[in-house]
């Protein structure tokens, strides 16, 4: 199977401090693929190396057959979108204003676009803000600006990070609804959350990330395996050792 991802030896910096180490992984293509790990794994950092906001040290990254260079990076940055956390918006344009540049940005054809800006806000229950600005959005209608702006620029790859955070649970379901669709048009999907349950139920492959490390690769065959006696929760605890306790507050 393509790749959309190649990941190999990456590693990234923060002065002396090593947060990724000699990472590798390849995310197939037209798959939804779940990163999972505790706070401080490195996920938001690797997801910034990937959308090109974050330099690194050491490795190699190919992102739809191209190198990830300052030769490629306009290119591939066509062939992207994400949402990252917190979204990165323009603070003084309003929520329409904000589709509009980025999708120019993109050279996204104006035919339909607004309709279709307006159907997606809509199905979020942002509609009534696309006039309003960015700057006076909840956490959670930001989230879902950042995400409908990211379906309509039409990317080959999305990178999501914390995509489901301050969201409303409808609003979760119908984001996991758009997702799969996406996927069945051949869209890569590389997802991290700390809701379990959500990844457990919408991921094909998982990887668990922990201290700068992939330390465990679930494909479709290995979760149905692990899966028959555990939840994604116990075997996710399992790989990063999390130590139990609930002894500390038998007194409640």
């Amino acid at each position: 199977m393509a790749k959309a991802v190649s990941i190999n030896e990456l590693e990234k910096r923060y002065e002396d401090k090593v947060v990724l180490k000699d990472l590798s992984l390849e995310v197939p293509e037209g798959s939804i693929f779940g990163l999972i790990g505790p706070n401080g794994a490195g996920k938001s950092t690797l997801i910034g190396v990937l959308t090109g906001l974050l330099s690194y040290e050491g490795g190699d990254i190919e992102i739809s057959g191209l190198e990830l260079s300052s030769e490629n990076e306009l290119e591939i940055k066509r062939q992207i979108s994400s949402v990252l956390q917190p979204p990165l918006l323009f603070e003084q344009f309003t929520s329409l204003e904000f589709i509009e540049y980025v999708c120019e940005i993109y050279e996204i054809s104006k035919d339909g676009l607004i309709e279709k800006a307006y159907s997606l806000m809509d199905f979020f229950e942002i509609k009534d803000f696309a006039k309003i600005k960015v700057n006076k959005l909840s956490s959670g209608s930001r989230k879902k600006l950042a995400f409908v702006t990211a379906v309509l620029v039409e990317p080959k790859v999305m990178f999501l990070d914390e995509p489901f955070e301050a969201v409303d649970v409808i609003s979760i379901e119908r984001m996991k609804t758009v997702l799969r669709r996406l996927k069945a048009k051949g869209v890569t999907i590389i997802v991290t959350s700390h809701i379990l349950e959500v990844v457990e139920n919408l991921c094909d492959d998982i990887a668990i990330l922990h201290d700068g490390l992939i330390i465990a690769y679930l494909d479709e065959i290995s979760r149905r395996e692990l899966q028959k006696d555990s939840s994604l929760h116990e075997i996710f605890e399992k790989y990063v050792e999390v130590e139990h306790k609930d002894d500390i507050v038998d007194w409640l």
